[in-house]
């Protein structure tokens, strides 16, 4: 029988051929916005899962879904790519992450698309954020393949895109398209280094509002009607229900701690056509933040309240746009997937950190949508390496996941006898 060392080893002995692995996929530009290199990354995605023995789909975005999340992104098409072993009757075990990065943007030291090894970290966008992620689970079924380990089940690897803008046509359109109704499993393989297990996340509303005045001259002012005034009348009541906000803490472990509650902030103003032209038009962006406990539909009735109120004072009439939305996710600390991965985390770190992402992700959609309790968030990237300049991995990381993977999959698939 084979047993967590053989897969061990086995994970230690493909170590530069990850490395080569992840190298090549990080060099493909998949920037989201606005879907770049999409298709470059699904086809070489599927080049490895057919070396590599899976049953393979390609799962394409209609052009009108696109349309209906992206509007202005409809040029560049969505593929999703899922890869099947199937070792008999038994569970399936469901490892699926996102390929799509947020674009490099400036202040690297190098070259964000050639990545570099240096001093056991691999440098590149996308390297912790979260390639890595896919990179360890497929190295995880390649080692089980090289001991033959006795499952009896399905793996199955998706591999998704748009996860850095909401995951709509990415994870969330197969979970749509019912391509995770024999899920019994699922690991989200996103960043939180190989120490942690991530049990669910905070979500988010994000929106635009918007005040409308009346255009007058700058030397006649009481010609119009200004928005930029009755934009900060608005502000002002968001103000006070961020206090309100602050008070809505959740006891689960979100981490940093700071993020145990509830927030809003605005992050885009924009108004105004010359400085001598009264404003007939004022436009604030707001992220808010829930945390579990707290539902979307709610948030957005608050918000509504909020306008509400604000027009009576004013007079102004306001409008509210929906960007996107995300709801809380949470699954119990002692689900079957979360305590066999923490098993394997204690064995490679000696002790294993339960957390809850403060952002959102695509866990959502298999947990609240699928409705699958036993899905948990493990993956070897670093958080505080997302979406930041000169990102990178620590191979390290990357192997003791894959490991951590590997000896779940065995319990999970039926060689639970494995020592």
């Amino acid at each position: 029988m084979a047993t967590y060392r053989d897969a061990s080893d086995a994970v230690d002995a493909r170590r530069d051929e990850i490395v080569e692995f992840l190298s090549e996929f990080v060099s493909i530009p998949t920037e989201n916005p606005p879907g770049r290199a999409y298709r470059d990354g699904s086809e070489f995605l599927q080049r490895e899962l057919n070396d590599h023995g899976y049953d393979i789909e390609d799962v394409s975005v209609p052009r009108d879904v696109v349309e209906r999340h992206y509007p202005d992104r409809a040029d560049h098409p969505r593929t999703n790519v899922l890869g099947h072993r199937r070792y008999g009757d038994g569970p399936t075990l469901h490892f699926t992450g996102h390929f799509d990065v947020v674009p490099a943007g400036a202040d690297w030291t190098r070259d964000p698309y050639d990545p570099v090894l240096e001093d056991g970290n691999l440098y590149g966008r996308g390297t912790s954020d979260m390639k890595s992620g896919i990179a360890a689970s497929l190295l995880a079924v390649d080692a089980l393949e090289a001991i033959d380990a006795d499952l009896s089940g399905t793996i199955t690897q998706s591999m998704t895109v748009d996860e850095e803008t909401g995951g709509f046509t990415g994870l969330g359109y197969l979970v749509d398209e019912g391509y995770f109704a024999d899920t019994d499993y699922c690991i989200y393989t996103e960043c939180f280094d190989s120490s942690r297990v991530c049990l669910g996340h905070r979500g988010v509303l994000k929106f635009t509002v918007t005040s409308k005045g009346e255009k007058a001259h700058g030397c006649m002012a009481h010609d119009g009607e200004n928005a930029i005034a009755s934009m900060t009348e608005f502000l002002s009541r968001i103000d006070e229900y961020r206090e309100t906000l602050h008070a809505r803490t959740t006891d689960l472990p979100v981490t940093p701690p700071e993020s145990r509650r509830a927030d809003i902030s605005a992050t885009m103003v924009d108004a105004g056509y010359s400085e001598n032209v009264i404003p007939d038009r004022c436009s604030a962006t707001f992220y808010r933040v829930l945390v579990p406990g707290e539902s979307v539909a709610d948030a957005r009735s608050e918000i509504e309240s909020l306008m509400a109120t604000a027009q009576d004072a004013t007079g102004a009439t306001f409008e509210y746009d929906e960007i996107m939305f995300a709801a809380p996710a949470e699954v119990p600390r002692d689900c079957t997937v979360s305590r066999t991965v923490a098993r394997h985390v204690e064995r490679r770190h000696g002790d294993v950190e339960f957390v809850v992402s403060p952002g959102s992700d695509d866990q959502r959609f298999v947990v609240n949508d699928a409705g699958i309790e036993n899905c948990v968030v493990y993956g070897p990237g670093l958080l505080e390496q997302a979406h930041v300049e000169d990102e990178y991995v620590p191979v390290d990381e990357v192997i003791t996941a894959a490991k951590v993977m590997a000896a779940t999959a065995m319990d999970l698939l039926g060689d639970a006898g494995a020592t």
